[in-house]
């Protein structure tokens, strides 16, 4: 999962076949620049061309000392030979005052391709901060050169966002981080769960695995780790918890299962218990390489990393549509690549979609680049269609690398991957910072919800007497401290249900999602601005629908069994005032109605209009009962049987609050659905 430099392979390669998460990443850096033999060479100097070819056929073999030696005799054979030059840079790219070295050589000894040799350099500059030096070697650039004064262009937009810095103060975690590497931060949308990858063995070249840590009294938890999804043979990495904290995300590679190198899993969490972690599946995973997943907090779109065709670089970002089935499993349909405004030359990787589901940050060597891993955002108009790039600014950015970022659902807190430079014996750690308003995305609400349904229990309970627990059939007497009953024991206990969330403007839900299937938890996740409605449905029960008050952050949800008499509030039903019309605002509620008879064929209702005490008698309950019709045509004209359908209108004589108050009146006016 991480891009590191070439050198490292000789230090971590015992390591390699072991942890091919790693391997695969490390094979990247190592081919960050191709010598193939097809490439037409600068020189037509036999004795040249030879040292060098046989020193790539061989540079496997070699160490970078001797790989440098052979190069240097193919220099000495021909001085404006500049592959060689090339090759040496590349080979001590750990050690950048040497590879300067090389090349401001070939610079000196006028050696061919000069231009590219230039853009080489000034690179390495600016890896290094030197961004001054480097704009000075890049007017050297012949009149010739592709793309000469977009280049300095960039240099000069570096240069000020230099001069005008924004606000980052970061602060380290440090009851949460360990002397080893943690990266990839993720967090849920209430800033409760903060998830990240970690590195057994630090500096991120071993055995990675899934760590997690919880708010308590406001301070975040040592890292521990998710034992459910790591396993002692396979690596896990690249973790992405979703905004709700119900799926965890990860990337684990050579599985027996997989697909490719690295796949995409996910696993549901159930009563805090991470469950058994589940293949993605071959519409999303491949033979190439996939990694980096984020969940949209509506559940319905995966971001990802891939190298797969086609690529506008190295690696790129793609998304793909999800569908949550009636169990919580995932469906995922075929990926696209998220195209050339997002996706550079250049690896962009790490793709993170804020709760806003319309704001993705990442990271990139490309765009507009200070010369690490930085930081970029793009924003989804309302045409789908994804804005270009944008660097956040330095000093978040800098010419070192960003480890991973992640954002709370108000936007306004950040949790940012870096190396550790004030202790560097603790390697790379998470910080906390306050991204700068500009940069932030739309901010969300979080509302914690529980579904339940009444539960009796028969001969269940036991009859304790000092000791002794004996069984007593359906009738339990508990003594001592303990309340004493009789008969059949009903209590309200939590349930799985599907929990949807939808824009009144809108067909489409915004979020769909399911209760915890023992807790009956839930967590809804919506944007500050915007009203929305609320259905709750579980098979063989009367579905839930309300409005949801973005004042308040909890909610509690009772489903009643499919009985006769059995009745639920339309809240998401409305009417003009003083008049029958359907507002188009109640066509996602009229659907859900029609989902709900259609899911259940037996099930006759009675659709019943009330109104509040504003007006005559006889005037509220014509009124009542042509809204009741209203719904009942809306209903007919879906397909539904008008057999299994009666409207009626009971006017104001049935009020549930007081009518002395506007919020009595408007519980007042309704419409209910009850089961005939």
């Amino acid at each position: 999962m991480y891009l590191c430099r070439w050198n490292k392979i000789v230090i971590v390669m015992n390591i390699i076949i072991r942890t091919s998460l790693v391997a695969v990443i490390l094979l990247f850096a190592y081919n960050t620049y191709s010598y193939g033999q097809k490439q037409i060479l600068s020189t037509a100097n036999k004795k040249a061309k030879t040292i060098y070819t046989k020193a790539i056929e061989d540079k496997y073999r070699m160490s970078v000392d001797e790989f440098c030696s052979k190069m240097k005799k193919a220099i000495d054979a021909d001085k404006m030979f500049v592959e060689p030059y090339w090759a040496i840079a590349d080979a001590n790219n750990s050690d950048k005052e040497r590879s300067i070295e090389i090349l401001k050589l070939a610079i000196k000894n006028n050696a061919h391709r000069k231009d590219e040799t230039l853009k080489k350099l000034a690179n390495i500059l600016k890896n290094m901060g030197q961004y001054g030096e480097a704009q000075t070697y890049l007017r050297q650039l012949s009149d010739t050169c592709k793309g000469r004064q977009t280049i300095l262009d960039e240099y000069n937009q570096i240069m000020y966002m230099i001069e005008h810095p924004v606000p980052f103060s970061p602060q380290n975690l440090v009851y949460a981080n360990t002397t080893k590497d943690e990266y990839f931060p993720s967090v849920t949308a209430d800033d409760k769960i903060l998830s990240v990858t970690m590195s057994s063995m630090g500096n991120y070249a071993s055995n990675e695995d899934l760590y997690w840590s919880k708010k308590d009294g406001g301070r975040w938890t040592a890292f521990v780790p998710i034992k459910e999804l790591n396993s002692p043979t396979f690596n896990e990495g690249s973790q992405t918890i979703s905004a709700d904290g119900r799926y965890m995300f990860f990337v684990a590679c050579n599985m027996p299962e997989g697909f490719g190198s690295c796949d995409i899993y996910y696993s549901i969490c159930t009563d805090g218990v991470w469950g058994k972690p589940i293949n993605a599946g071959k519409s999303l995973n491949t033979s190439y390489w996939e990694s980096n997943p984020s969940l949209s907090s509506s559940g319905d779109e995966l971001f990802f990393t891939s190298n797969r065709p086609p690529t506008y670089g190295g690696r790129d970002l793609w998304h793909c549509r999800v569908e949550q089935l009636s169990d919580g499993k995932l469906r995922f349909s075929n990926p696209e690549n998220l195209g050339q405004a997002v996706n550079s030359p250049q690896d962009d990787y790490a793709p993170y979609i804020h709760a806003d589901n319309h704001t993705l940050y990442f990271l990139s060597k490309g765009h507009l680049n200070f010369g690490g891993s930085d930081i970029f955002v793009s924003r989804r108009g309302e045409d789908g269609k994804w804005s270009k790039a944008k660097n956040i600014g330095y000093p978040i950015n800098k010419n070192t690398d960003c480890y991973g970022f992640t954002l709370n659902g108000a936007g306004n807190k950040g949790y940012i991957s870096l190396l550790n430079t004030d202790e560097k014996e603790r390697g790379i750690d998470v910080y906390e910072f306050r991204l700068y308003e500009e940069a932030r995305p739309s901010s969300v609400v979080c509302i914690k919800g529980r579904v339940e349904i009444e539960s009796t229990r028969v001969g269940s309970e036991k009859q304790r007497v000092g000791n002794k627990s004996t069984s007593v059939g359906d009738k339990s007497t508990l003594v001592g401290s303990e309340k004493q009953y009789v008969g059949n024991k009903s209590t309200r206990v939590g349930t799985f249900a599907t929990v949807e969330i939808f824009d009144y403007l809108r067909k489409k839900p915004f979020f769909l999602s399911h209760s915890d299937s023992k807790t009956g938890e839930f967590t809804l996740i919506l944007p500050d601005s915007g009203e929305y409605g609320l259905n709750v449905r579980k098979p063989g029960y009367v579905f839930y629908s309300s409005k949801i008050d973005k004042t308040k952050d909890t909610l509690y949800v009772l489903l009643s069994k499919i009985e006769r008499g059995k009745s639920v509030v339309l809240e998401n039903i409305f009417f003009a005032f003083d008049s029958f019309e359907l507002d188009p605002k109640s066509d996602n509620e009229i659907d859900r109605l029609v989902s709900f008879l259609k899911d259940n064929p037996s099930v006759a209702i009675e659709i019943v209009g009330h109104t509040d005490n504003i007006g005559s008698e006889k005037r509220n309950r014509v009124l009542s009962e042509n809204r009741a019709l209203s719904v009942m045509k809306a209903l007919v004209a879906k397909g539904i049987d008008p057999s299994r359908l009666v409207a009626k209108g009971l006017g104001m004589s049935a009020p549930v609050a007081s009518n002395a108050t506007e919020e009595g009146r408007q519980l007042n006016r309704r419409v209910e659905c009850v089961v005939r």
